[in-house]
């Protein structure tokens, strides 16, 4: 097959996969029982995102923001948000006074296991219509997707510059 064709090919399979990307997108948003979207309400999906970051052991400011991508004022922002919700908590890092850790509260770690038992719930009644070995072949692409090289920004390219 000529490489003009496989070009066009595959051009035309990404284009597939953005139009599926965005139904997906919408099924993997199951949506949550009604008590956690109560207790969920005044929490922004960036505010969710940083308890997702948290989740797995506490952080500097500096730290979060990097994760994040944003700047350090920003996540201090977020951060001042969710501590006023009682969902992280600010601790002095025991190797450096003049530095604060952010950590999730109790609540917070309930919160988010609650959100993650309901999200596993809806995605386990999703993928019942396909098979193991679909879902082996899912995972496994998924994997060299996150394996991959980042891809460099178009902004730090020089391209699209303003």
């Amino acid at each position: 097959m000529p490489k003009q064709t496989r070009t066009r090919e595959r051009a035309a399979l990404i284009d597939r996969f953005f139009e599926l990307k965005s139904a997906l997108e919408r099924r993997f948003r199951a949506p949550l029982p009604p008590e956690l979207r109560g207790e969920l309400q005044s929490v922004t999906l960036h505010q969710l995102e940083v308890l997702g970051v948290l989740k797995h052991g506490s952080l500097r400011m500096r730290d979060l923001a990097r994760e994040l991508d944003v700047s350090e004022p920003a996540a201090t922002a977020i951060a001042d948000r969710l501590v006023r919700h009682g969902l992280v908590e600010r601790h002095d890092d025991p190797n450096d006074r003049r530095t604060v850790r952010l950590e999730l509260s109790a609540r917070a770690r309930n919160l988010l296991e609650r959100v993650e038992a309901a999200r596993r719930a809806a995605m386990l009644e999703l993928f019942e219509v396909i098979s193991e070995d679909q879902l082996r072949s899912l995972i496994d692409v998924f994997e060299t997707l996150a394996a991959a090289p980042s891809a460099t920004p178009v902004r730090e390219r020089g391209e699209g510059a303003a």
